[in-house]
């Protein structure tokens, strides 16, 4: 049987990043997949794209991936700048989803949906705009998917369907109206992965496991190299690692890519 770790969201955060690699590597896993959004926000951004290239076996683009590449928008210049060349062309070249048999199910990998990087499915979505995740133009209808993009583990079966976002490692945001003491905000501030156990591209049915893993991490030290670094828009960097609480830029940053077409 085959152990392996699916992560997402990194967003240059290595220090989130080294920890989850240790918790994986203590595991004895066998592969490494990741769903994009390596780069943007943190403060490292060429070490973290580096060592996923260095570990993972499947990589799949994210949309700020995409908009290292693409996007004219000054905190995304500065990200692209520090990459340079060779990184960003990397990044221009990786596929939108994976497809690929785990135990006799097929499992679909993706950051946002299969062909779109920019439609969010929040995990409080309705039924059918979840169901549409499962869409496919060639009718190559998934059994799971596993997907990344808004920052926040679940597990939900749909009829005969999985669907598993996997969290994030380096920006959590899972800020509730619940939290009530620092014990429940070091819970929630935690780097996300989750482990897929089966017979890794057997169409044979057997059996398969998922589960979710929290990984706790040295936030103020990654604080530390975003200052030294320097990196854009850094006060609100804060409040997602410390509080678990989204900035809401994406919007904006969506806005702009509109206004580009």
């Amino acid at each position: 049987m085959d152990k392996i770790a699916i992560i997402s969201d990194i967003h240059s955060n290595i220090v989130a990043l080294n920890s989850v690699l240790k918790d994986i590597e203590s595991r004895n896993i066998n592969k490494i997949y990741c769903l994009g959004d390596i780069v943007l926000k943190g403060s490292s951004p060429c070490e973290s794209l580096d060592l996923i290239r260095q570990k993972c076996d499947i990589v799949i683009k994210g949309n700020c991936d995409d908009y290292a590449v693409n996007l004219n928008y000054n905190h995304v210049i500065w990200y692209r700048n520090k990459l340079g060349s060779e990184r960003i062309e990397y990044l221009d070249n990786l596929p939108m989803y994976k497809d690929l048999y785990i135990s006799g199910s097929l499992v679909r990998l993706f950051h946002a949906t299969k062909n779109d990087l920019n439609k969010r499915t929040l995990d409080t979505a309705l039924l059918e705009e979840k169901l549409s995740l499962f869409e496919d133009e060639n009718n190559i209808i998934p059994d799971i998917i596993f997907y990344g993009d808004i920052h926040k583990q679940y597990l939900e079966k749909i009829k005969n369907k999985t669907i598993v976002n996997v969290g994030s490692i380096g920006n959590t945001l899972e800020i509730s109206n619940t939290v009530s003491n620092e014990d429940d905000m070091n819970e929630m501030t935690q780097a996300h992965y989750c482990i897929v156990e089966g017979n890794l591209n057997s169409k044979k049915h057997s059996s398969l496991s998922i589960t979710f893993v929290r990984v706790p991490y040295n936030i103020e030290e990654e604080l530390n190299l975003a200052k030294n670094n320097k990196i854009p828009d850094y006060n609100q960097y804060e409040t997602e690692l410390l509080k678990a609480k989204y900035r809401g830029k994406a919007e904006k940053i969506l806005e702009e890519l509109k206004n580009n077409k």
